[in-house]
């Protein structure tokens, strides 16, 4: 029987997201014994995947305290990573598949890693430089993490991994308990019918409170507000979400006590959580684990995307939620990239009205507009397009040319390593962004691409005389550290060159002659990619050419229709 082992070293929400891999490994293997590897702390919300044969765990606080401390050798650390790693590898896996992507689940993976095992993801060679599985293990490890763009979701690109494409399936994803399900169900239907007798005329809105940091929750007064406008509507009742822990009691309790505590706490552990998620009608959260449990369980999700939340990268993938966010081209991903204060001044300005109405229109209560309350957040869609999903912006002030370039973004990495194009994407595009901006991000990306060009066929140039006279070699090797700073610039141009910058990393020639025949290989190969850049961009247009002018695509941007 075949085996795979995923190596998942991340927090919990990462490890719910597994759950849509493992369940597609199982619709194309039933058959197929699929092993996760995670830390131990995050093992109770593994082994509530379905579609797993084994759940195996490391125990990290110890390793860490071996590490540290210096009462104890260093070597306590690595005998108890041997031990549990001995034990997996025994196992004796056909695949390994790196899902956490970083130098620990690296290592591990090429530990893993024999003439019998494949590597899906990164791996370390023997001379320690890093070995792509696959084109798609570029865009996981180096164009993902570095561009503005974020033109994938990381669940397309795991899924690219092992040369799937993810697709919605009617496939269980989570367990659940049938008494715990029939449990949440009786029990939300009287909620419902104290609003309602026709119960299937109530929605139970869910408000997952708390995130792993403050500056991703909704602010207080945003939240109690919303709350307000559930539970006064005649067919919706609000209900809170809580994990069993002190701190989320109490913040449940403070609102709760806004309302004569007349609102229903569900307090429940990864257990009995499916079980709520599954009988309630949509979920509103902000950057959480739950969200992404909501996804496997596919209940609608409000998310609702604050501070350094990479909501293009892990937002909700299913296609009837929506993401709520400041403008994206003004927001800093990265954790510590910008102050608290900055972070929770953008926050207050989130509107309460916006997300109630976005809970509305959800919930197909409502035919809605939204104006006023579109002028400083934007919601954004999931849609389902030929290699996954993608965040399309639907409503408020987004900015065209990013837009743009995402969609672009996504169409390069498309043409570079499939060699093909999704034209409907340019066509949802233009239904939703401004030509005029699509043309402009264009015009501005043939300038960088040109730029990038000029020195490619410097370094090209430099190459080639530096065979013939080593002497030359200072004026290369200079050519190229200015084309590898290209991976850093701000545009597109720079996910052609950190393909090439990734490829060079990787060479793994004894001689330098080998090394110089590889190097102008890459660099011949780069051309090719920015003239497949190049290519893409007329396509757009081509595709623009045959498409109406969309009078709504920029008044959708202004006034924020939904």
């Amino acid at each position: 029987m075949k085996k795979t082992l995923i190596v998942n070293l991340k927090r919990f929400g990462d490890i719910f997201q597994t759950g849509h891999l493992i369940s597609t490994l199982k619709d194309k293997q039933p058959n197929h014994e699929i092993h996760l590897l995670c830390y131990d702390e995050c093992a109770s919300a593994a082994k509530t995947l379905k579609g797993l044969t084994k759940v195996h765990s490391l125990d990290r606080k110890k390793i860490v305290t071996y590490y540290k401390n210096p009462i104890y050798s260093d070597g306590l650390a690595f005998n108890e990573i041997q031990k549990k790693t001995q034990t997996i590898q025994e196992e004796g896996y056909d695949r390994v598949i790196n899902y956490s992507n970083d130098s620990v689940s690296t290592y591990l993976c090429s530990f893993f890693a024999s003439s019998k095992t494949a590597i899906s993801g990164i791996s370390f060679t023997s001379k320690q430089t890093i070995s792509y599985s696959s084109e798609s293990a570029i865009v996981l490890n180096d164009i993902v993490t570095q561009t503005d763009f974020t033109p994938f979701n990381l669940n397309d690109l795991y899924h690219d991994l092992v040369d799937e494409i993810y697709t919605p399936s009617d496939r269980e994803k989570v367990k659940s308990n049938k008494t715990h399900d029939k449990t949440a169900l009786n029990n939300l239907n009287r909620l419902r019918e104290i609003k309602n007798s026709d119960t299937s005329a109530v929605s139970i809105v869910g408000f997952q409170i708390c995130s792993s940091s403050p500056l991703k929750d909704i602010p207080f007064e945003t939240l109690k507000n919303v709350i307000q406008s559930v539970y006064s509507h005649p067919n919706m009742v609000p209900i809170l979400i809580i994990a069993p822990t002190a701190q989320e009691r109490d913040y449940s309790n403070k609102i709760n006590t806004l309302f004569e505590n007349r609102l229903v706490s569900v307090e429940a552990d990864f257990i009995a959580l499916p079980s709520v998620l599954k009988n309630i009608d949509l979920l509103v959260s902000p950057d959480t684990s739950v969200k992404h449990l909501a996804d496997l369980v596919e209940t609608p999700v409000l998310e609702i995307s604050l501070g350094y939340a990479p909501f293009l990268k892990q937002g909700t993938i299913n296609p009837r939620s929506a993401i709520i966010t400041a403008p994206p081209h003004l927001r800093i991903f990265k954790e510590g990239g910008e102050s608290e204060e900055r972070i929770r001044e953008v926050n207050s300005l989130l509107s309460d009205q916006l997300i109630f109405q976005t809970i509305l229109t959800l919930l197909g209560n409502e035919n809605t507009e939204v104006n006023n309350y579109l002028s400083n957040f934007c919601v954004y869609r999931p849609v389902k397009v030929i290699d996954g999903i993608y965040h399309m912006p639907v409503s408020g002030p987004t900015n065209g040319v990013f837009e743009a370039k995402r969609v672009l973004g996504r169409a390069i990495i498309q043409k570079i390593f499939k060699g093909v194009i999704d034209e409907n994407l340019f066509e949802l595009a233009y239904g939703k962004i401004d030509r005029k901006d699509i043309q402009a991000a264009i015009e501005d990306e043939k300038q960088a691409l040109s730029i990038v060009t000029k020195e490619l066929l410097s370094t090209l140039r430099g190459l080639i005389q530096t065979q013939e006279s080593k002497s030359k070699a200072p004026a290369f090797i200079e050519a190229l550290e200015k084309l590898l700073s290209r991976c850093f610039d701000r545009n597109l141009a720079a996910i052609p060159t950190l393909v090439f910058r990734a490829q060079i990393e990787s060479l793994n020639s004894d001689s330098l002659e080998a090394n110089f025949k590889e190097v102008e290989a890459l660099l011949y190969k780069l051309k090719d990619n920015l003239q497949g850049s190049l290519f893409v961009f007329k396509v757009c247009e081509e595709v623009g050419y045959g498409i109406k002018s969309n009078p709504r695509a920029k008044e959708t941007q202004r006034e924020g229709t939904l």
